[in-house]
């Protein structure tokens, strides 16, 4: 969906800077406008084009990847989605640490343990301790936090469980080898929930950064529109140059295309 909005947006540039050519053609016919103007119009919409070219490559490319991982022919002819999906509200606050367990890494990890031993229920409520993920503004709390860095019962449970099965890096004698396999299911299940939150706490972190890149960015291209069509006034009136013409309008497409990346980026996240 981004290379489609991406390569609307190359197409109705062309359109618009083909229509300012053609203006400023006309100005310097009528002895208005000097010939620079017309050069600079001219060079102005072959970039365009070119990135039009570009970004239906893009496209292209991207839809022929996404054909073989259907397992269909990369004939380049599948229909993809035109626009991008809303962004999705904002992260609710106060998310139970429980909800990584439908992680499907973390379900088959319990069932690996389940299969080995009794001790899954302790385990649960070790790794799922009664905190929050998320404060009322979306991002990580600080109980998540003090879980990455070791300050709930996880740790002292993996250490009170595997130490006692070892002496000098080998197992003690007379341990017994299925006891040794759930303690090592255990803390390969510990692990997989550990490794849960950081991408948890990971993933809070770049949607509080990404949201405020989004706003900051919807605020840049409603500033730099405004900005071309003044420019484009004050060049039409005489007032101004046609070189703030070209600023404003190249303003206004790259801000554009950075706000499609970052609502994708969003939804990536």
């Amino acid at each position: 969906a981004e290379a489609e909005q991406q390569l609307s947006l190359a197409k109705a540039t062309v359109t618009s800077f083909g229509g300012t050519a053609d203006q400023v053609r006309e100005r310097f016919e009528q002895g208005l406008r000097p010939s620079l103007d017309v050069r600079l119009a001219l060079s102005n919409l072959s970039n365009a084009e070119a990135l039009r070219a570009q970004r239906g490559q893009q496209l292209d490319s991207t839809v022929r990847q996404l054909e073989v991982l259907l397992g269909q022919y990369a004939s380049g002819t599948l229909d993809t989605p035109s626009i991008l999906p809303d962004t999705p509200p904002s992260i609710p606050g106060g998310l139970p640490a429980d909800l990584v367990s439908r992680r499907p890494d973390l379900i088959a990890a319990e069932r690996r343990v389940a299969a080995t031993g009794q001790r899954l229920q302790v385990a649960r409520a070790d790794l799922y301790p009664s905190i929050s993920l998320t404060a009322n503004t979306g991002t990580s709390t600080g109980a998540l936090a003090d879980l990455l860095r070791g300050n709930f019962g996880v740790w002292s449970f993996l250490s009170n469980l595997v130490q006692p099965l070892f002496q000098g890096g080998r197992l003690r004698a007379g341990v017994d080898r299925a006891e040794a396999r759930e303690a090592e299911e255990l803390a390969l299940y510990a692990n997989t929930a550990l490794q849960a939150y950081s991408e948890v706490e990971t993933a809070l972190a770049a949607e509080a950064l990404l949201a405020e890149r989004q706003s900051h960015l919807e605020s840049s291209v409603e500033q730099s529109r405004a900005a071309e069509e003044l420019a484009d006034d004050r060049y039409r009136t005489g007032l101004g140059d046609f070189i703030a013409v070209l600023e404003s309008q190249r303003l206004a497409l790259q801000a554009e295309g950075d706000l499609i990346a970052a609502r994708r980026q969003r939804l990536e996240n």
